[in-house]
């Protein structure tokens, strides 16, 4: 679950301003263009997640890095502290407080894999099974019907503004019944990044366990 957790804010996107009412081809047209133009940036992140049978909800906020085609950082504040570095087919996730990482190989998950594609890129997904649903405050509100891929999901929902182009809000809901939220502010797009932020030295006193796919 703490992978999960980790893994679930891993998406390219970014809060805009104003809307017209558009095809999804159109809309379509706009994102992978502005998925070329944008090499990589920085966010705030917010995630809910709410639990099945109205159990009290999750929240975690932090911050994102990513510079394409392979590099992310993500750092999630305390009480629910990690640290997730993404280098090339190496997803490395670090929590501080039990002392532990956990590492994957995304060439041994491809579940993993495509679902990290999903989340930094979801144009693919949107041309196959999307639908323009509505537009909300100055937001178009695109459903996806989830393929085979992603049947843990009953339903999926992403908020796209106009004037760059991507997702602002991402909204999951599972069979199971837990639902989940993850919103993003103070972005800076194509950013020049911290010499080393994509880099992490992990204390020698810290357990690391391969997981395997």
């Amino acid at each position: 679950m703490r992978l999960k957790a980790a893994v679930i804010f891993l998406s390219l996107v970014i809060p805009l301003e104003g809307i017209q009412a558009l095809t999804l081809k159109e809309v379509v047209s706009h994102l992978k263009e502005a998925q070329t133009r944008i090499q990589g940036l920085k966010a705030q992140l917010l995630q809910e997640r709410r639990p099945p049978g109205g159990a009290t909800p999750v929240v975690m906020d932090g911050v994102i890095w990513i510079r394409k085609p392979d590099r992310l950082r993500m750092d999630i504040f305390p009480p629910h502290e990690s640290i997730t570095v993404l280098r090339g087919d190496e997803l490395l996730i670090y929590f501080p407080e039990e002392k532990v990482a956990q590492k994957v190989r995304l060439s041994k998950d491809p579940t993993l894999a495509r679902w990290l594609k999903f989340l930094q890129a979801p144009v693919e997904e949107i041309e196959r099974r999307g639908e323009v649903e509505e537009v909300i405050g100055g937001k178009i509100v695109i459903r996806i019907e989830p393929s085979d891929e992603f049947d843990q999901f009953k339903s999926i929902r992403l908020w796209i503004d106009q004037k760059l182009w991507l997702p602002v809000k991402i909204e999951l809901e599972e069979k199971t019944g837990e639902h989940t939220v993850i919103t993003y502010s103070g972005i800076e797009v194509n950013p020049t990044f911290p010499e080393g932020i994509f880099d992490l030295k992990l204390p020698q006193d810290v357990e690391v366990t391969e997981l395997e796919g």
